[in-house]
């Protein structure tokens, strides 16, 4: 199995700032520094520095012969990537003093791909070899159309964002590596679970990996969901996190390690690599991320604030599906077993699942009750009951009365 990434070799041109500059705003910087970078650079340095082989294709400037040289330096093999008499690529980086980044894009000779030149490298590649993909490059579509037809598996980070991604039959996607943003992006919503389901309702063949910076990490196929946490560390530059994060990932993969290890070191590659400055210069070594997972902690996420979570997707859960709610509907939703989430839903809200489907769908009639018309014949359809005795029942326990009764005192103020 070998690795080809097809990706950006940029120079970056980093500007310290107090805080990221807003538009109409002009500031001092407190320095300048220049690096090597680009999201394939720095992949595929990543992947040579994880332990895995990879050759690095794409194209460079006259002013971009030494990013090739560190290519080679770092044991990255450089038989096709293609020297132009043009501009090389770079980018404009802001680095607040908290860590956080904004950055803008000359593409230059990053996309003077052509399809010849792809279709060239390509014919030493063949079924089962990894393809890694970003979008600083142009023609990733026909990249993805040709590398599928092979039978190499594709692993596409789509950053940045463009219009153009939505040329992509994301059927062809092996693994699909994206942050929050670019879900969004994708989905339309800032939710990660939603985001999740949505990508796998379209392409169940796909595997997703959803970082959230602080927050860790998902992963997610057809089969399962699995969440990871991040480490704890001190940032000061955040701009090669990602780049670190999925070449490590990859290279763990083709390494022959499961998801779970190879999202575990590709956790502690990427939060060591925020802890320096610059891009390519602070993805760390193999040896370096190993040692580093004897001292690096996770972020704590407090006993309350994680029930609180749980509980604000139950609450979900039940308000989407209240009619047809069920164990093994919630457990899906909650990405968990059966048991376990039955054991969940006990723990989150000291109640049964059962009870608590009680409590809510009799919450759901009372408000009924009282804000409509509707007969309660109709209520108990709408909120979910077949048996309308055992609703009359369970509704006078909870509220010391029966419906009309309930309806009579409390909704005579409705319209």
């Amino acid at each position: 199995m070998k690795i080809l990434n097809f990706g950006s070799c940029n120079i970056d041109f980093v500007y310290s700032v107090e805080q990221i500059v807003v538009p109409g705003e002009t500031i001092t910087t407190k320095g300048m520094e220049v690096f090597p970078g680009g999201k394939g650079l720095n992949q595929s340095i990543a992947i040579a520095r994880a332990g895995a082989s990879v050759y690095h294709a794409g194209c460079i400037g006259q002013d971009g012969v030494w990013l090739g040289e560190l290519l080679a330096e770092n044991g990255v093999d450089i038989s096709y990537l293609k020297k132009l008499d043009a501009k090389n690529g770079h980018a404009v980086i802001q680095v607040s003093e908290t860590g956080e980044n904004s950055i803008f894009l000359y593409p230059g000779s990053n996309r003077m791909l052509t399809v010849e030149f792809i279709k060239e490298v390509l014919l030493s590649f063949s079924k089962g070899d990894i393809l890694v993909l970003q979008n600083e490059v142009n023609l990733v579509d026909e990249m993805i159309r040709l590398a599928y037809e092979k039978g190499m598996q594709i692993l596409l980070n789509p950053a940045p964002f463009t219009q153009e991604l939505k040329r992509i039959d994301f059927n062809m996607i092996s693994y699909l590596v994206l942050n929050e943003v670019e879900a969004k992006c994708f989905t339309g919503t800032e939710d990660a679970e939603e985001s999740i389901a949505y990508l796998l309702e379209h392409y169940p063949d796909m595997r997703v990996i959803l970082t959230l910076g602080k927050k860790g990490c998902i992963y997610a196929d057809r089969e399962q969901v699995m969440s990871y946490p991040a480490f704890c560390v001190d940032a000061v530059d955040t701009t090669a996190a990602g780049d670190t994060f999925t070449g490590y990932f990859i290279a763990m993969l083709a390494q022959g390690k499961s998801v779970r290890e190879a999202i575990g070191l590709a956790t502690a590659a990427s939060a060591l690599a925020v802890s320096k400055m610059g891009a390519a210069t602070s993805i760390p070594t193999k040896s370096e991320v190993e040692k580093a997972m004897f001292d690096l902690k996770p972020y704590e996420v407090e006993k309350k604030s994680r029930e609180a979570q749980i509980s604000e997707k139950i609450d979900r859960y039940l308000s989407i599906h209240l009619q047809d709610a069920n164990m093994d509907g919630l457990a899906e939703a909650l990405g968990y077993t059966k048991v376990y989430a039955g054991e969940l839903v006990k723990k989150v809200t000291n109640e049964s699942f059962s009870a608590l489907l009680q409590k809510k769908r009799c919450a759901c009639a009372a408000g009924l009750l009282c804000e409509t018309d509707l007969s309660v014949t109709d209520i108990i359809n709408r909120v979910g009951y077949e048996n309308e005795s055992f609703f009359r029942k369970v509704f006078k326990e909870m509220y010391g009365e029966n419906p009309l009764q309930y309806r009579k005192k409390r909704g005579a103020g409705r319209k």
